[in-house]
């Protein structure tokens, strides 16, 4: 009887963890490893990077990559004392890994 109820009580806790919706396929996303760096090859931190016009986050060298919805994406990287960095590309997807190399200009 105790052996039934702990099972319960786990099984209960682990279908309130799950997700009703529908599971987001893998396919549907892609890794984005974003670079930036200076003319002189001065790496920046906490560049702040814009996708699609919204804010995602900084990017730092110890975290360069994002997962990016597949399809033609706006990126923009902003960063002070510098020249803000705009370009459309197009994510691919799993299981491609891309990489942008960005270089910023000085104001």
């Amino acid at each position: 009887m105790r052996n039934s109820i702990i099972l319960l009580g786990i099984s209960l806790l682990l279908s309130s963890c799950a997700s009703p919706g529908p599971v987001v396929s893998k396919s549907r996303l892609g890794n984005l490893e974003i670079n930036v760096d200076t003319p002189d090859g001065q790496a920046i931190t906490n560049a702040e990077l814009f996708l699609d016009g919204v804010f995602v986050g900084n990017l730092t060298q110890r975290l360069p990559i994002i997962h990016a919805r597949r399809g033609e994406r706006l990126v923009r990287v902003e960063c002070q004392g510098f020249r803000p960095y705009e370009k459309k590309i197009t994510v691919l997807g799993q299981p491609n890994h891309q990489v942008l190399n960005i270089v910023l200009e000085k104001e």
